[in-house]
């Protein structure tokens, strides 16, 4: 009887032991859920926070409009952003982009989640909101980067794509980093044309030739190992996990959006990205009002164009408009869109003259909307082509950007008197040199008339033709003859620049593919030679003080610090 009373005593206690432990696993399971909850709500928020980004500065309203996660069978009873401070301007000293600067706001987030058993927990995660001003980039591109010129280019200033880089060519100099979050490609991105003259400076100033790429070097560590050893790792790709820089505008809207005209429909992002909305001269050309292809007095441009001015800023009068703006029909024939182009004159030295000493009247971003293109055709039949041009912009009064979603031309000097923060955004950038001269440009002729060496100082945001695949991907075509033209002729051409200089000092800037100048690139064809290209980044858009009004910028959110909550 003792020992089986004994026995039972034993059992009952091991009973009592396993249903305690199986509670207490449960409980520790269901905390351990609730709590991944917790910390996968906070994850969520912050995805949130990462498409409000606009230059480092998280709106109260935007915050306020966070969208409660959904995480099925769990209910979130606190959710809270909060900023923390106020917006820096941070010199980043580590990781892939350390050198460059960010405007930062820090932020906590806070997320609580209970269960249908009343099981809680909660975590704080510390963020950052990093902003990254692209004029600070010597080269950014959105999309595949190309670099194979003929011609020597030497390019002092930080390289960027978030795409793949290519680089083939006998004579190209890079002196500061190179970055992508993807592959960085030894050879031509349209035929398999591998040239041994790609260099790269290391930390000393020395140039390195480039002799392997992510293609010899798949496993991350070696090309680390790699470049480390001959770039002092400032080469750097995906095997360094280097970031995306993604614009500040809603998934799947494409980059070229930030050229394009007002919308009524645009949302918060697309309103704080565009240049038309930052635009504090903002005119419409009704080119139905207009007698196309025709002669037309400039009081009948002024009467067709609607002018929208921020604040209680003036508009030019009538006479003044007319000193400003002009539009001729079939100006020039455009050797690379194989067309003539239909120009809108802007005279930035009249508009600076009618500006002067008016605070209510000076502009600092200028955008020009074309509307109501007819499909008519013009005297020539090559349709109409509305560009804008901008001429007597030798010497600027004050900053000034001047945007467009059409091809965009610079004709001779620009910016260089008393320097001002300036940039040019179109479709197209193309560049006239000081010898240029309509009057010998309204055939569409073989001769190539010669260039005369120019001066450009200002960031250069543009579309860009891309060459559409990739020789060494399977299902790609083949050979592509006819490229866009690559980082060389990005500012594009039309004259004879043989032993003529362009001398350029900016930002180089392509967030997309261009809509409007689609005609291809043909090397050293029958419109234009290329220049001796003197390029470099501007060094003074490395004060947040000195970026041309507008500036975009690209950035991400970086987790910083987690924290249960008790």
């Amino acid at each position: 009887m003792v020992v089986m009373v004994l026995m039972t005593v034993l059992m009952l206690s091991a009973y009592s032991a396993a249903l305690s432990s199986t509670r207490a696993a449960n409980l520790d399971y269901q905390a351990a859920r609730v709590a991944y909850a917790a910390e996968g709500g906070a994850d969520a928020i912050l995805a949130q926070v990462a498409d409000m980004l606009e230059d480092g500065v998280l709106e109260d309203a935007e915050l306020d409009a966070v969208e409660l996660p959904e995480v099925e069978g769990f209910e979130f009873s606190d959710i809270r952003v909060e900023k923390i401070g106020v917006v820096e301007v941070e010199r980043v000293t580590d990781g892939p982009f350390a050198g460059l600067y960010s405007l930062t706001q820090h932020i906590k987030i806070t997320s609580e989640a209970t269960d249908p058993f009343g099981n809680t927990s909660a975590v704080a995660i510390g963020a950052k909101a990093q902003a990254f001003p692209i004029f600070q980039f010597g080269v950014f591109f959105e999309k595949d980067l190309e670099v194979s010129p003929g011609p020597r280019m030497d390019f002092r200033g930080w390289v960027h794509s978030n795409g793949n880089i290519y680089m083939s060519s006998l004579n190209a100099y890079f002196w500061n980093a190179v970055t992508t979050p993807n592959q960085v490609i030894h050879n031509k991105k349209s035929r398999n044309q591998v040239y041994h003259g790609v260099e790269i400076s290391d930390a000393s100033g020395n140039l390195q030739t480039l002799d392997f790429d992510s293609r010899t070097h798949p496993n991350p560590a070696a090309f680390r190992t790699r470049s480390n050893a001959t770039f002092d790792n400032r080469l750097k790709t995906n095997a360094y996990g280097v970031d995306s820089l993604k614009l500040p505008l809603p998934d799947g809207v494409d980059a070229y959006e930030l050229l394009r005209p007002r919308d009524a429909d645009d949302g918060l992002l697309e309103r704080a990205a565009k240049f038309s909305w930052k635009a504090d001269f903002y005119t419409i050309i009704d080119l139905a009002n207009l007698n196309l292809g025709q002669g037309n007095t400039a009081a009948e441009l002024c009467a067709a164009m609607v002018v929208t001015r921020t604040g209680s800023k003036e508009v030019p009068s009538q006479p003044d408009c007319m000193r400003i703006f002009d539009m001729t029909w079939e100006t020039f024939w455009d050797g690379r869109e194989q067309r003539y182009v239909d120009v809108l004159e802007i005279d930035l030295a009249a508009l600076f003259v009618w500006s002067a000493g008016d605070p209510s009247r000076v502009v600092n971003v200028l955008y020009v909307a074309f509307v109501n293109q007819p499909d008519g055709q013009d005297p020539s039949g090559d349709g109409i082509f509305p560009v804008v041009r901008l001429y007597n912009g030798q010497v600027l009064a004050n900053p000034l950007t001047v945007a467009t979603d059409r091809p965009l031309y610079l004709l001779r000097d620009f910016n260089v008197g008393l320097w001002q923060p300036a940039a040019v955004a179109g479709d197209a950038i193309t560049v006239l040199s000081n010898a240029w001269d309509d009057t010998r440009q309204l055939q569409a002729q073989v001769m190539r008339y010669s260039a005369a060496t120019t001066d450009i100082y200002a960031a250069i945001l543009a579309g860009h033709s891309a060459t559409p695949c990739d020789w060494y991907e399977p299902g790609c075509p083949g050979i592509w003859a006819l490229r866009g033209g690559q980082l060389e002729n990005f500012p594009r051409f039309l004259e004879n620049w043989s032993d003529r200089e362009l001398n350029f000092s900016g930002s180089l800037v392509s967030m997309t593919v261009a809509q409007y100048a689609v005609g291809q690139f043909v090397c050293c064809g029958s419109y234009y030679r290329p220049p001796i290209r003197n390029w470099s980044f501007d060094t003074r858009f490395q004060d947040p003080k000195n970026l041309p009004p507008g500036t975009p910028v690209v950035g991400n959110i970086i987790h910083t610090a987690f924290r249960p909550l008790y």
